[in-house]
This record gives C-alpha cells, sequence and structure tokens, in this order.
C-alpha cells in the first residue's frame, strides 16, 4: 500500500473517532452531492493535489499532499429560527476544533507521516437541495510524507 492510502486510513480513524456523531459520506468531493442522504451529521476525506518538497529526510524525498475533511450538519429549523441555525454553526466549529486538536496533539499521526496540520478552512456554506438543507465546512490538512522505495 502507498504512503497516499495508508496516510487515508489514519486520517479516517483519527476523524472518526473524534466526530463519533457523524456518519461518513459517500461522495466527499462534492459535499452538496450527498444532501439526498438525509443524515444530521457527516464527514468525507478527499485526495488533493501532491507536490514535491525536493527536500531530502533520511535520504528519501518528501512530498507534501493536501487532504480536504468535509463536515456537513443538516439544518432541520425553520428559516427564522436564528438561534437553532446557530446552535448547527456552533457544532460544526466545535467538530471543526475536535480535528484541530486532534492533529496539534499527534502532527505524525502515530508515526505515519512527517506532520500534518491544519492549514485552513474555507467557513461554512450553505447546501440547500430538494430534500433537505445542510451546512458545511472543509477543511484542509497539509501532510508531509515519504514514499518508500521498493
Amino acid at each position: 500500500m502507498t504512503a497516499i492510502a495508508t496516510i487515508y486510513d489514519a486520517i479516517i480513524t483519527k476523524v472518526s473517532g473524534q466526530l463519533t456523531t457523524f456518519k461518513r459520506i459517500p461522495n466527499p468531493y462534492a459535499l452538496n452531492e450527498n444532501t439526498a442522504l438525509l443524515m444530521r451529521k457527516g464527514y468525507g476525506l478527499s485526495i488533493g493535489a501532491g507536490s514535491n518538497t525536493q527536500r531530502y529526510v533520511g535520504c528519501l524525498i518528501t512530498w507534501q499532499r493536501e487532504y480536504t475533511i468535509g463536515l456537513i450538519s443538516q439544518v432541520v429549523n425553520t428559516e427564522n429560527d436564528t438561534t437553532g441555525r446557530a446552535s448547527v454553526e456552533k457544532d460544526l466549529i466545535d467538530a471543526h476544533d475536535l480535528i484541530l486538536k486532534a492533529f496539534e496533539s499527534d502532527p505524525t499521526m502515530a508515526g505515519v507521516c512527517i506532520k500534518a496540520i491544519v492549514q485552513s478552512d474555507n467557513g461554512i456554506d450553505y447546501i440547500e437541495a430538494e430534500r433537505s438543507k445542510y451546512l458545511a465546512l472543509e477543511i484542509s490538512l497539509l501532510v508531509e510524507y515519504q514514499e518508500t522505495s521498493t
């Protein structure tokens, strides 16, 4: 298995361990396409672009790759319920905080990579579909790693 796949599995394990009330979504590359599932809270992981760092560690060159952790939470309150909407927003921010702290406390994911850091997020977006409405938050995780030669 490549380092990319191993890191993917380690991120899923870490996120699912932190967000126990969230279910995994089938399409993390387009969060708005998961709205027909009628789930209350969901997460997904997409693999983004990678680049050669041109930096050597232990005689092997390192790579840097972006993974995106997508979170969605269903909005079940009415449009005029500002308190309910704020509660959903705060729940997403709390989930973001749990993920941030998990990677800050173990940036190597138990030695799976050189470092994994939460780089940024896109803020909260509103997704409206036929069946339901969601708030979504995408977190950019930057991972530096080495591919071992075989």
